[in-house]
């Protein structure tokens, strides 16, 4: 891995992509970059049971793009082996994670090359995006909308110093250097992301947490702009509910980096008080619970499985957090 020329590896992850590829392909041989760019596109067919491999080498094709597309297969499901796959293929010191539904701005990956060079200490660069709907938008979808990785994940362009701040998976791009260090330092990711029709989440973001437990930048920049598409099915209240109950697990997993990279103790005393607060926190959350909307009761319920992880998981906690330590300290 180390070495890697400079220049720009686009991984696309694909899980019977074949009917979203055609426009996110476009998007990709559209993009405007200077003549001595090195740029290639990665295809995973990540345990795909349609023609991925075919629809995306005879869409190329058809694009008359010069730039290389190689398709490779994982045939372990779940998006984080399928973007690891596609680092072990790669050519070029940066990875740009884009998923089979984004469709990147002309600039994206002209910008990104512009960010790293002007700001070479940054191990992660993450952009934003505004949802494409192939339907009619949902009336809750705003409300809601940072759970489909849309819209900015953090308020303020730069580099990201708030111990919460994060970046979007989608449209993430990674320095080699970077990811190489996490490797040697034996970073194994909680969190496997999606998987195939389940509805996992979180592991791009615990990647961000663990490069800043390691004292790299991470910026996030407002040049970097996608569209996300938002197909029909996922725009239905069912599917958000469940999305959002598979989120449980994983927001508690990223409290855990959050406690880290604020420092907070790791004592039997701090423990135990921590425990305490927590049950304290579900007595009077749950008694607030009927007297809220049921939209705000969906916000609260997030919070209060969070402590009940907590409690339950205490001695994960604990073997987490000493986990991340050495992660810090080796």
């Amino acid at each position: 891995m180390a070495g890697r020329v400079k220049g720009v590896s686009v991984i696309v992850c694909c899980y019977n992509s074949s009917l979203r590829l055609p426009k996110t392909l476009s998007f990709l041989a559209s993009q405007s970059v200077d003549l001595d760019t090195q740029w290639e596109i990665i295809i995973v067919n990540n345990n795909s049971n349609d023609d991925t491999g075919l629809v995306a080498r005879q869409l190329w094709e058809a694009l008359h793009s010069p730039t290389l597309l190689s398709i490779v297969d994982e045939p372990i499901a779940g998006l984080s082996y399928a973007r690891e796959k596609g680092i072990s293929e790669a050519q070029y010191d940066l990875y740009l994670f884009c998923d089979d539904d984004n469709w990147l701005r002309a600039d994206y990956i002209k910008n990104t090359i512009a960010i790293f060079n002007k700001n070479p200490e940054i191990g992660v660069l993450g952009g934003w995006s505004t949802a494409a709907f192939e339907a009619e938008k949902p009336e809750w979808f705003d409300k809601f909308k940072g759970n489909f990785a849309v819209g900015t994940p953090v308020n303020e362009p730069g580099v990201i110093l708030d111990a919460q701040g994060f970046l979007y998976g989608a449209g993430m791009v990674i320095h080699e250097s970077t990811f190489r260090l996490l490797k040697e330092r034996g970073f194994k990711s909680i969190l496997k992301d999606r998987k195939g029709k389940l509805l996992s989440s979180g592991g791009d973001v615990e990647l961000v947490y663990a490069i800043k437990l390691l004292g790299i930048p991470v910026m996030f920049s407002e040049l970097l702009f996608f569209n996300h598409y938002m197909p029909k099915e996922r725009m239905q209240w069912d599917y958000l509910l469940r999305l959002r109950a598979s989120m449980y697990w994983s927001n508690f997993v990223l409290n855990i980096y959050i406690d880290a990279l604020n420092d907070k103790p790791l004592s039997s005393k701090w423990l135990i008080k921590k425990i305490l607060k927590s049950f304290l926190y579900i007595y009077r959350q749950n008694k607030r619970l009927q007297k809220l909307s049921y939209r705000k009761q969906l916000m609260l319920e997030n919070q209060i499985a969070i402590r009940r992880l907590f409690i339950k998981h205490i001695r994960f906690y604990y073997q987490t957090r000493l986990n991340l330590k050495k992660l810090i300290n080796d």
